[in-house]
């Protein structure tokens, strides 16, 4: 016990050192002036404390579900609930024949309340993450600026994350429960399965996701399109074509990102980037993505596909041990009770997983800025993207070490900058001195000055 407060102890002491005001390093200065960096640490600080406050909440619902056995009332109501639907939906002709299968496959009628758990659960997850989520994602966002989204809008992308992922959600309950109930080995084909999805359904499914939340349209011929395009035929590419997100109604954000494979692949430009970087820059965003592209070799793929199997493995020895007795609400791995606890193990794993993860992500980012310095040689260009992305994102441009090493995907936004300059001075290519009025955003994508404007506003309305 005192070890734990000791740890909590010292990371409280880290997170509080990190939100005060820290020294400007004068290479910082060359690209941001000293406002804009104050202004970007003070936008971190919540993001920082909730580093340590989420995961406190998500132990403290843990404690109380484990802790009072929720998760077997939970399962015990779903099924009282799903049975008198049954009897009633029963009498209806046909109705029975077409729940015939399910309780083939579950070997029960209980199948019902096993789903209906799985939604009840879904729900409770959402509604704990509820409060940080409009906090984080829509009410600060909107206070600096970065977000011009209507809460009605937020509120139906909530609705609309709900409803695709409670197929996943039952899937993944048919997938593991259903087949426990057939085999101990459960996990062995239920891996192979997942992994075959994985390789074949990830190409097709991934730029239909992409349209779920955001309407697309095909980039018109212009500058940025002949840019893009050349890009992609430099490095080739097959692709289906080019298409712009309409993202300015909802943020002043901005993104590329590539979906789907081969013939089905879409190059995806926000608006927002096309409105706020210029062809050339954009061309370097989409050779950045690129050169992930180049990075997932089929045998990299498989590879991470078929590593679900051992995770699963180890997942079923952990439910049949913790279920021993009944003391987390659920019996063995056949227990749909378990699902919590399949979760919060996943969670725990996720801990020490996810530092290794983010080096790793961070070594794959540096090696596509590589491929797209190498592929278009125009590092001022790539600079001034690192530049404008990082004042129109809000991002930390001098991060703690404990946010740069830990929990950072991307490398921190100077050591991008230097490795452009890097690689100009190695090949002799022109690059003008940095300053920090040469990487200018428009005042309407600029959140610094939208938030200055906001903030006039409402205190227009406050004065007397």
């Amino acid at each position: 016990m005192r070890t734990r407060l000791l740890l909590a102890a010292l990371a409280a002491l880290l997170l509080l050192s990190s939100c005060g005001p820290r020294e400007i390093e004068p290479e910082v200065l060359r690209y941001f002036t000293a406002e804009t960096v104050q202004r970007h640490d003070e936008f971190k600080v919540p993001h920082r404390w909730n580093i340590v406050i989420d995961p406190v909440l998500y132990l403290a619902f843990v404690g109380i579900l484990f802790g009072f056995k929720l998760n077997r009332r939970l399962k015990l109501w779903a099924e009282r609930v799903t049975r008198r639907w049954g009897e009633t939906l029963g009498k209806v002709r046909g109705l029975s024949r077409l729940g015939a299968i399910p309780t083939l496959m579950w070997r029960d009628d209980t199948w019902g309340g096993a789903l209906l758990f799985t939604l009840c659960f879904m729900l409770l997850m959402y509604a704990l993450n509820a409060p940080g989520a409009f906090y984080l994602t829509w009410w600060y966002e909107h206070q600096h600026g970065t977000s011009v989204e209507t809460l009605g809008h937020w509120f139906w992308d909530i609705f609309k994350a709900a409803i695709t992922e409670a197929p996943k959600l039952f899937a993944l309950v048919f997938g593991v429960y259903g087949l426990a109930r057939w085999l101990r080995l459960w996990w062995l084909p239920l891996g192979l399965i997942c992994a075959v999805g994985i390789l074949v359904l990830g190409g097709i499914l991934d730029p239909l996701m992409t349209q779920v939340f955001v309407d697309q349209e095909r980039l018109q011929e212009g500058p940025v399109k002949q840019a893009v395009a050349a890009t992609l035929k430099k490095a080739g590419v097959e692709y289906e074509d080019v298409f712009v997100e309409k993202r300015v109604k909802f943020t002043r954000r901005t993104n590329a990102y590539i979906a789907g494979d081969g013939p089905t692949r879409r190059i995806v430009l926000w608006d927002t980037l096309i409105m706020a970087m210029t062809p050339e820059e954009i061309a370097n965003a989409v050779a950045h993505e690129v050169g992930h592209l180049k990075d997932r070799s089929p045998g990299q793929l498989v590879f991470a596909s078929i590593a679900i199997i051992p995770a699963l493995w180890a997942l079923a020895l952990l439910l049949r041990r913790l279920g021993k007795g009944g003391r987390w609400g659920f019996d063995d791995d056949r227990d749909v009770a378990s699902l919590p606890m399949m979760f919060f193990l996943c969670w725990v794993a996720s801990l020490f997983v996810d530092p290794v993860g983010n080096a790793y992500s961070r070594y794959l980012e540096t090696r596509a800025d590589r491929y797209a310095l190498e592929l278009l040689e125009q590092p001022a260009a790539f600079r001034s993207l690192m530049v404008k992305l990082a004042r129109n994102n809000l991002a930390d441009v001098h991060p703690p070490a404990y946010i740069r090493y830990v929990f950072a995907g991307h490398p921190p936004v100077m050591e991008r900058i230097a490795a452009a300059e890097a690689f100009a001075s190695s090949r002799g290519l022109p690059m003008p001195e940095a300053r920090p009025d040469l990487f200018v955003l428009s005042e309407e994508l600029d959140p610094l000055k939208q938030q200055d404007k906001e903030e006039a506003a409402r205190a227009a309305q406050r004065a007397p």
